[in-house]
């Protein structure tokens, strides 16, 4: 493989002596320089170097700057400083910046070597890891993935007649010759190369579903089309896919979309699904979520019941972020007699409900910084104890044990920043069209300075970075309900329409418009 080397240096005779270095070196590569720093992020952008050699002291802006704009924009290179001015404050921001190292002139040919040689191993591994990757996502699709997917994306955007496909539905197992229960998971991490818990996810994926179409889709979604005849019961199934999520230490959602037995039910279906899987993360991580509730809810009564349910999880959830023990005991009992009078009389359904609650305490639990070990027992331990109860007189003690539990493993927060930081961010998420950095530390009763290095000590995030996503998460709903850009702006707090434009699209990688005609 032949590295390709972006040389960015003022300095003539600075940029032929790297350039001679580079071609003597021992290891294949290509190199191109520039001068200052519109070059620097041209060419970095157009060209998409393996290292970057960066002087800091150039024209037309400082190398730092010019770096942090491209980050912004995705560049992932290696990045060596090479500057004559050995200052604290640029060896700061350039290990900020995801610098590799930061070397002083005059560099010796065996200093730089080195530093490359550490870079090029990086860069190995990785290349290793995603080849790793490629492999597992083409074993994936070979089990007839690439034409399933194929099939799925011809009938969500309906430019296929179902009729036509029915051959090569036939050959995949798809209804009609066999019925499927279409299910979906979505996370809070993005299916990519160097993601090894989602890696690891779909090995698991392949392993444990035996004739099950697994579909990698768009970036942090997976699709899963099971044959009814593998597994009549959806409610075992949801299970068994939350349970593969938790063991690989994954946020996400389960949502069932419905069992479809025609073809041409298949598009309205999955979209439908597709749609569901977006919109569950706004109500937190660890859910199973039933598109198609008919199937399983009665109408007389269910509508209430399900209000109820609601209201609840709603405030069991909020008990454990702000410490109201009182609340959370209120909370556990009235939930415990609306399950024995439930017009659900559904033990599995009522298990996955549970699960769905514990794993928004779970989430809860671990923005608190609780104990990661200590959360991770917890979970695993009320997984399989939920999962083995055997009727409603089981799983009730069960239900109150868990959450005694999770209120002891609140207790090994690690310090009351974390508290506070639990209150503003419920603060945040009530008032995200306004809120402040002031305003939230008033909330708090402390410092503004304090809160925002409680941010960045318990979060590892700034406030701002904070809001904005809570924003832009707000901003993708009401787009894909079709609101326009203009008013979604406005109704997420930026009355600068190109301003939250340019963050929506840094933050989702397309413009509001885009994602907006895609969800319509």
């Amino acid at each position: 493989m032949s590295w390709r080397i972006l040389i960015v240096e003022d300095e003539p005779l600075e940029r032929e002596a790297l350039s001679r270095f580079l071609r003597e070196a021992p290891f294949p590569n290509e190199t191109r320089t520039c001068a200052n720093a519109m070059e620097f992020c041209e060419t970095a952008m157009e060209w998409d170097p393996h290292i970057v050699l960066l002087d800091i002291r150039i024209p037309g802006g400082d190398g730092l700057s010019a770096l942090e704009k491209l980050r912004e924009q995705g560049f992932g290179a290696k990045v060596l400083v090479l500057t004559a001015y050995d200052v604290f404050e640029y060896a700061r921001r350039a290990m900020g910046l995801g610098v590799s190292s930061f070397l002083v002139k005059p560099v010796s040919p065996k200093t730089l070597y080195g530093a490359l040689q550490k870079v090029l191993e990086q860069l190995g591994r990785q290349s290793e890891e995603e080849e790793r990757f490629q492999r597992i996502q083409t074993f994936v699709r070979e089990n007839r993935g690439p034409l399933a997917m194929a099939v799925v994306a011809d009938l969500i955007s309906g430019g296929t007649d179902p009729e036509s496909l029915e051959g090569i539905a036939q050959e995949l197992g798809l209804p009609p010759a066999e019925a499927c229960h279409a299910m979906g998971v979505v996370t809070l991490e993005e299916l990519k190369s160097n993601n090894l818990s989602m890696v690891q996810f779909l090995e698991a994926a392949a392993r444990s579903f035996a004739d099950t179409i697994v579909i990698p889709w768009r970036r942090s979604m997976i699709l899963f089309l099971v044959p009814v005849s593998r597994a009549p019961h959806a409610e075992e199934l949801a299970a068994r896919i939350l349970e593969v999520l938790a063991a690989n230490d994954i946020q996400g959602n389960v949502v069932f979309g419905g069992t479809v037995s025609a073809l041409k039910d298949m598009g309205s279906t999955m979209s439908s699904l597709e749609e569901a899987l977006e919109e569950s993360l706004l109500g937190g991580t660890g859910r199973v979520v039933w598109v198609d509730e008919p199937q399983f809810l009665p109408d007389e009564g269910a509508g209430r019941e399900d209000v109820e349910w609601q209201e609840i999880r709603d405030d069991i959830v909020e008990a454990f972020r702000n410490g109201r023990m009182d609340l959370m005991a209120s909370g556990r009992d009235t939930l415990v007699r609306l399950m024995e009078r439930s017009v659900w009389n559904d033990v599995e359904l009522s298990k996955m409900l549970v699960l769905g609650l514990l794993g928004q305490i779970c989430t809860v639990l671990l923005e608190l910084r609780c104990d990661l070990n200590t959360v991770k027992a917890w979970a695993r331990r009320q997984m399989l104890n939920i999962l083995g109860a055997n009727n409603f007189m089981g799983l009730h003690p069960i239900l109150v044990q868990s959450l005694e539990g999770a209120w002891g493993v609140r207790e090994s927060a690690q310090d009351g920043g974390a508290l506070v930081i639990s209150q503003a961010m419920a603060f945040i998420r009530e008032h995200y069209d306004e809120v402040t950095l002031e305003g939230v530390a008033r909330h708090v009763h402390v410092s503004v300075s304090h809160l925002s290095r409680l941010f960045q000590k318990v979060l590892r995030r700034r406030f701002v970075d904070v809001v904005k996503e809570i924003r832009m998460e707000r901003a993708k709903a009401l787009l894909g309900q079709g609101m326009s850009v203009r008013d979604v702006a406005l109704q997420v707090g930026y009355g600068n329409i190109a301003y939250f434009s340019t963050l929506f699209k840094q933050t989702c990688g397309k413009s509001p418009s885009e994602y907006r005609r895609q969800g319509i």
